[in-house]
């Protein structure tokens, strides 16, 4: 005849504590990461929507044409801001396509938007957008550019 053993099932208190506390550790190891990964959220949707400003302001502009890419025109199309330059000739603009929600000081936390125009050859102009913001006191910049031609 053969001897049945005795079975114990379940478990000792010694693997339920250790259970707890591997479960414990992952769970403090992912309730820590959260913050990161937030803050690393809304920068990423910050710079998301600096750049989208900046290319609608671009694709605005390369859309009136070579002839139309001065102070003037640009101010007449809602492009920018004033004819007048804040340095040199770089221009502000506020909004992109005349939504509230284009405005880079709406959208972003201290945002601002600029346009600087230089001519670089005879029927060739190069734009710069450039979106600044700040970000916990940092200030951050996207910066887009295109030549403009007269074909």
């Amino acid at each position: 005849m053969v001897k049945r053993r005795n079975k114990r099932r379940g478990f000792s208190l010694v693997e339920i504590m250790m259970g707890i506390m591997i479960v414990a550790l992952c769970a403090t190891a992912l309730v820590t990461t959260m913050p990161v990964a937030t803050m690393s959220r809304v920068r990423a949707k910050s710079q998301n929507q600096a750049l989208s400003l900046a290319q609608k302001e671009m694709e605005a502009i390369r859309s009136v044409g070579y002839a139309n890419v001065t102070p003037a025109q640009l101010y007449a199309n809602g492009l920018i801001d004033s004819t007048t330059p804040i340095s040199g000739n770089t221009y502000s603009f506020t909004n992109v396509d005349n939504a509230i929600l284009d405005n880079p000081s709406a959208a972003l936390p201290g945002g601002v938007g600029r346009v600087t125009i230089e001519e670089v050859a005879i029927d060739l102009k190069r734009v710069t957008i450039e979106v600044q913001w700040t970000d916990k006191g940092r200030a951050r910049t996207v910066t887009l550019g295109t030549l403009v031609a007269n074909l």
